[in-house]
């Protein structure tokens, strides 16, 4: 490996390894990684963290990105350079590449704030910049910052949505330079928060001179520096939520524990808030009413309740969208999901999981409501859950918020295991039918099974006569519970506040009886997509009941080498 490479993962590897209260981790990682020289700033942290000054480290790095969300607003073009940025820009937007609304209007503003806390006395700042953008980029930014009117508007300003404007300074999106033009950008989306990507007509803008009338162009270096803070920029305001204690703190200010109480309501509110509940009965007896009606369709054939469904998540695509064409999945009206062209098998096997883990447990799950197998055409109805994903949340939680899902997890996974196997009992491992398993960690979902014993089941799987691939219980099993599949969602909590916790636990398709530990791996099946954050929640998940190092060892291998891949 590159000996750069190596200086920067052990420096990413320290930071991980010191467990500090979350977003600080992943703060000074965005510091290294996004460092106009990786290799400097690593050996930066390293040098701070032997010294013992990790604290303030990631205080002057909070003060660093502040100074620019917080940073004043530079003197505006007059009408006549508005009226050239406008025509140079070919009056639309430098982000999305749409043109104005009347809802949401193209502005000419500046590409940053002027991040005046930049220039203070303050050497470590000083050092820090340096470290961060270069001494050179450093220089280029304090001289600016000293005076930034003798900028001229054409450099620091661009043409831009209101809307996009506002997701570009909360680092929601960014901008990267395709090097070596200084003109050619690629639209990115800093994935932090469940906040929903703003729309863009085309993910490549050029920001030349549309008008060809020789207009100066965007200075590189202001797009440059948001796209290195992007990140950075969300993790400060996710710690002003949940981890006030590591902002920067003026002398004799008191630092209060994070609390996510509600803002106080406004007296016009206040006068309307009566109306709250009321809205709420009505759409729960709407809901309670339209689903008894959909439930009442049972009665009908099969080919009449297709058509109905179809009608239904056509409304549904209408009124709600859908979130992942590749998906046939679509959100209903009252309160109803139906998953669409699936399976027979599958849909059969999730209808009777569903009715399963609702009969024995108190585990958040869908209610089945119907089901049609149709060979591949098949229709799985069930009400809907409240909640995100949590892959969408995970970097939004407090550590305590985590605590907390980790706690339920377990519970929930204790639940499921208690549940007996009564389907099949010749052939124990078996999906929730005592039918035959699949699951796309192997052989591509085929149907394989049931087995009468792990040792058959085993040699499906590479490195089947392995000792870590026998001598467990068999156990009911979700089979793919994964971060897009657990949903959380803020709910009150009893002293007053509110945080995270899980909501659901969703797409069964695949339960069935498994080995003790398929859970485990496969919660970390392919776990290059997910965050350390949530690797380590499923660690701290199955601890509880066993360790799995050797059966993870051994499916890893087996994922290197292709296996369900």
């Amino acid at each position: 490996m590159d000996p750069n490479r190596e200086a920067v993962n052990r420096a990413l590897s320290l930071i991980a390894e010191l467990d500090l209260p979350h977003p600080s981790g992943a703060l000074l990682a965005s510091f290294v990684n996004e460092a106009l020289h990786p290799v400097v700033a690593a050996r930066y942290v390293n040098d701070k963290v032997s010294a013992g000054d990790v604290q303030s480290l990631v205080s002057d790095w909070i003060y660093i990105v502040e100074s620019v969300t917080n940073g004043r607003i530079p003197p505006p073009p007059d009408a006549t350079e508005q009226l050239e940025i406008r025509a140079r820009d070919g009056n639309r937007c430098c982000i999305t590449g749409k043109t104005g609304t009347a809802r949401d209007p193209l502005i000419v503003v500046p590409v940053l704030p002027v991040p005046s806390g930049w220039v203070a006395d303050n050497p470590r700042i000083f050092e820090m910049l340096g470290v961060f953008f270069s001494p050179p980029y450093r220089d280029w930014w304090l001289s600016y910052v000293r005076a930034p009117e003798r900028m001229l508007h054409y450099y620091s300003h661009w043409l831009v949505q209101k809307s996009a404007a506002q997701a570009f300074a909360q680092g929601l999106v960014k901008l990267e330079r395709q090097q070596p033009s200084m003109i050619e950008y690629k639209v990115e989306f800093v994935h932090i928060g469940p906040e929903r990507p703003i729309e863009i007509k085309g993910p490549y803008p050029l920001l030349g001179d549309h008008s060809r009338a020789g207009i100066l162009t965007v200075d590189a270096r202001f797009i440059g520096t948001q796209a290195r803070l992007a990140r950075s920029i969300r993790y400060v305001k996710i710690a002003k939520s949940i981890a006030p204690q590591i902002l920067p703190r003026k002398p004799g200010e008191l630092v209060l524990p994070a609390m996510n109480t509600r803002k106080p309501s406004s007296g016009r509110s206040l006068h309307w808030a009566w109306l709250s509940p009321l809205f709420g009965h009505v759409k729960s007896l709407i809901n309670f009413i339209g689903r008894g009606f959909v439930s009442s369709l049972r009665i009908l054939p099969r080919s009449a309740r297709s058509v109905t469904y179809d009608a239904l998540r056509k409304i549904g695509e209408m009124i709600y969208g859908r979130d992942d064409p590749s998906l046939f999945v679509q959100r209903l009206p009252f309160e109803l999901f139906l998953k669409y062209r699936g399976t027979a098998n599958l849909a059969r096997n999730e209808f009777n999981a569903l009715r399963m883990v609702q009969q024995r447990t108190c585990i958040p799950a869908p209610k089945p409501l119907d089901v049609i197998p149709n060979g591949d055409d098949s229709y799985l109805l069930t009400t809907r859950l409240p909640g995100v994903p949590l892959w969408l949340c995970q970097e939004v939680m407090s550590d305590a918020d985590c605590d907390a899902i980790v706690t339920q997890l377990k519970d929930y996974l204790s639940q499921l295991r208690d549940i007996p196997q009564t389907v099949n009992p010749e052939a124990p491992i078996c999906n929730t039918l005592g039918e035959a398993c699949r699951d796309h960690r192997i052989r591509g979902g085929d149907p394989i099974g049931p087995f009468a014993d792990e040792a058959a089941f085993s040699q499906c799987l590479r490195f089947s006569d392995e000792p870590s691939r026998r001598g467990h219980k068999i156990v009911f099993t979700h089979a793919d519970l994964n971060p897009r599949n657990i949903l959380v969602d803020q709910v009150a909590l009893p002293d007053g506040t509110t945080g995270w916790r899980v909501t659901g636990i969703v797409d069964w398709e695949t339960a069935g009886f498994y080995p003790e530990y398929w859970d485990y791996t496969k919660a970390l099946f392919e776990g290059f997509r997910w965050k350390p954050r949530y690797i380590k929640m499923v660690h701290r998940v199955f601890e509880e009941f066993g360790d799995y190092s050797r059966e993870l060892d051994v499916e890893k291998r087996s994922w290197e080498a292709g296996d369900g891949i």
